[in-house]
């Protein structure tokens, strides 16, 4: 593999994506000089090697001590299949792992809202049960606090992933649509590695997919973020994209690659940009129901409360 890091990607917006990223129409995005930039590894294959490489870059620079505690591959429990390939190569890969998955939310009791209900119907879709981890197993939770939370002040988070895992992995297919516009970093940790009833604060009363929602989805991201110490890596898998039309832009779909940074909205802005390609002025520019149904008003709330950077250096391997 090449690395490709040219020290002049900050110089200007168009440089780094086009020299790195595919062009989506005339549409670049990437780091302005000023602002500093995160890492975000890039793969335009999308293959078993190639994630695997992107896994090994990010706990190399994660710098993360060797410890007795697990590793986790934060697995979507309704996704098991799609790209199960390098899901299962990346578990082979990690000494000490397990794949993670925490309950839905408490308002949601059955099937996949109970530990025994969603060990079921994880391991009938082919899993090995003792290769997966329901976090909520044992009913021990902690409300961690959001430092800089505009709605929720603490999410509670199962103490097994904040006490018995030195590293989580937190790996999405970049899944549109979803009830957050799309799947990604920001939703697999802030919905996806919260307990039940840290769920159920997310969603809020009503379940209602409006700006309050995204305002405590990007809270408990941060605050989950936070809560683990840089002991989370992201990856977003983004494949077999099929999305509709968007006014200003130029969309993209099919297999459009893998990134991986971290840190959380880079991996996120990094994924939607190989969609829309647009720079964040342009995403906040949109209607507020535009952002809403397709995701960008994550990206701005994770920006708001600084849990995150949405410009990136982009390094394609």
């Amino acid at each position: 593999m090449n690395d490709m890091e040219t020290t002049g990607f900050l110089r200007r917006t168009i440089l780094l994506t086009a020299a790195a990223m595919p062009m989506i129409g005339s549409k670049v995005f990437a780091a302005t000089p000023n602002q500093g930039a995160s890492t975000v590894y890039f793969s335009k294959d999308i293959n078993a090697e190639n994630f695997l490489a992107i896994y090994d870059r990010l706990r190399k620079d994660a710098n993360l001590p060797e410890d007795r505690r697990l590793s986790g591959i934060k697995l979507h429990g309704d996704d098991v299949d799609t790209n199960r390939g390098m899901w299962e190569a990346l578990l082979n890969h990690i000494p000490n792992s397990k794949f993670v998955e925490c309950n839905y939310a408490s308002i949601y009791p059955a099937g996949r809202g109970n530990t025994q209900g969603n060990i079921r119907a994880i391991t009938a879709q082919g899993v090995d049960k003792n290769r997966l981890d329901i976090l909520d197993r044992n009913n021990e939770y902690t409300e961690v606090p959001i430092k800089g939370g505009k709605e929720l002040k603490s999410v509670s988070a199962p103490t097994a992933l904040l006490k018995e895992y030195g590293c989580v992995a937190v790996t999405a297919n970049f899944r549109i649509p979803s009830f957050a516009g799309f799947s990604g970093a920001c939703k697999n940790v802030g919905i996806g590695l919260a307990s039940g009833e840290g769920k159920t604060q997310v969603h809020g009363l009503g379940v209602r997919k409006d700006a309050g929602f995204f305002r405590r989805l990007a809270d408990a991201s941060k605050g989950i973020h936070d809560a683990m110490d840089n002991r989370l890596l992201f990856i977003n898998v983004v494949s077999n994209i099929h999305v509709d039309p968007l006014k200003g832009t130029k969309v993209r779909t099919g297999n459009l690659g893998i990134v991986g940074s971290l840190d959380l909205l880079a991996a996120d802005q990094a994924a939607a940009d190989l969609i829309y390609g647009l720079t964040p002025a342009e995403y906040n520019a949109y209607s507020l129901q535009e952002k809403i149904d397709r995701g960008f008003l994550q990206l701005e709330y994770l920006d708001e409360i600084k849990a995150g950077n949405r410009t990136y250096k982009l390094i394609t391997l």
